[in-house]
């Protein structure tokens, strides 16, 4: 039985430091930021990067408030997120787990602006043929259960949903659509992290991605200990210090 969100666990996180440094956090489909980000979170504010994680339209509660949720509400959460994030007056990163990666390179096409992006386990495709039946589907089946998150360390195991609604795949697969197809937008240094075992996205998309977009600076990191929900797994760490390092590098290159 899935473990229910809580006020805690769904929570939005937002921290700001004394530095010239910000990133912007997306958690995944069915996730939310304190299930998520919450080490990657740590991590980059003790490193003097401050962070803004909000809580996407339809998460944190159950599948039937993810059911409203729309690709152009989740794109409008990442755009809110990115305007919360200048505010601060810092140089912008965003990066994103799943979905959130999606929305990163959404925000990378439409904003120039930001610094560098990163993606872990991000899709713009998905292999599984039952996908080709969800714009049908979806009006005769409202939900369908869910796996537990996707994780190697059995300890990280957090709230989920427990079902995953048709309508929100079906617009998440839209998402992918768009994102796909401007991918050639991108220009911003880009790291992309794909897990050797991933259950969930098939890691081939990091390749998909870096063979389209036009970054100069690009470049592809395997996990080999964690799955999908690689930012609550065995390597968190190692994604955590490894885009700290990335945001260093671009920033001295920028100077």
């Amino acid at each position: 039985m899935a473990l229910p969100f809580d006020k805690a666990s769904a929570a939005p996180i937002r921290r700001q430091v004394d530095s010239d440094t910000a990133c912007l956090l997306l958690h995944g489909l069915t996730g939310a930021p304190a299930r998520d980000l919450w080490f990657l979170a740590d991590y980059l504010t003790g490193h003097g990067i401050s962070i803004v994680a909000p809580l996407l339209t339809g998460h944190g509660k159950t599948w039937k408030e993810l059911e409203l949720a729309t690709a152009e509400s989740w794109q409008n959460d990442a755009l809110t997120g990115l305007d919360e994030v200048r505010t601060m007056g810092k140089t912008v990163f965003v990066a994103g787990l799943s979905m959130g990666g999606t929305l990163t390179l959404y925000l990378g096409e439409h904003r120039p602006e930001i610094a560098g992006l990163i993606t872990i386990n991000a899709p713009v495709y998905l292999d599984d043929p039952k996908l080709r039946l969800v714009p049908i589907l979806r009006h005769f089946q409202r939900s369908q259960p869910k796996a537990p998150p996707d994780v190697a360390d059995r300890e990280a195991m957090l709230p989920d949903l427990g079902f995953n609604s048709m309508e929100a795949v079906y617009q998440f697969e839209r998402l992918m659509q768009g994102v796909r197809r401007d991918l050639g937008m991108v220009t911003q240094p880009l790291l992309s992290f794909r897990s050797k075992q991933d259950h969930v996205v098939p890691p081939r998309n990091a390749e998909y991605i870096l063979d389209h977009v036009n970054s100069h600076i690009k470049s592809i990191m395997t996990l080999d200990r964690s799955y999908h929900c690689a930012t609550i797994d065995y390597d968190r760490e190692r994604i955590a210090a490894s885009i700290e390092q990335f945001i260093t590098l671009v920033r001295t290159q920028q100077v």
